[in-house]
């Protein structure tokens, strides 16, 4: 009985842990993607902040968010993403996984050639 618990639980660790798990190359290809501005593949990502008038939030405000990247637009805003993601479910289960560890404001939304912003309302 102690054996079968113990490989449920392991699986139940494994299973969660690579919900949001995404390898550096599956960042790094996905990264390349949005970098080609003639790219119209839509990647999925979840963003963690924005902020006009400081280049960077305050410093450690971040620590522990995998996969974080920023991009500053034309309206000046330097807007903060975690993670990369081919799939919308993943991105949302990343999501969920991030507003549990206290940020509230973290939202999914699509990306494709260029780092256009693609809104996306979940209900």
């Amino acid at each position: 009985m102690k054996f079968g618990f113990s490989i449920i639980f392991l699986a139940s660790l494994l299973s969660f842990s690579s919900l949001n798990a995404q390898t550096s190359d599956n960042f790094q290809e996905l990264m390349d993607t949005l970098k080609d501005e003639s790219s119209t593949l839509i990647v999925y990502s979840v963003q963690v902040g924005a902020f006009k008038l400081q280049k960077n939030p305050k410093k450690g405000y971040y620590d522990g968010v995998e996969n974080l990247f920023s991009k500053r637009y034309d309206d000046r805003f330097n807007r903060f993403f975690s993670g990369l993601f081919k799939r919308i479910g993943d991105a949302i289960d990343y999501c969920d996984e991030l507003r549990a560890r206290g940020y509230q404001d973290a939202f999914v939304l699509g990306l494709d050639g260029g780092f256009d912003r693609i809104l996306i309302e979940i209900d």
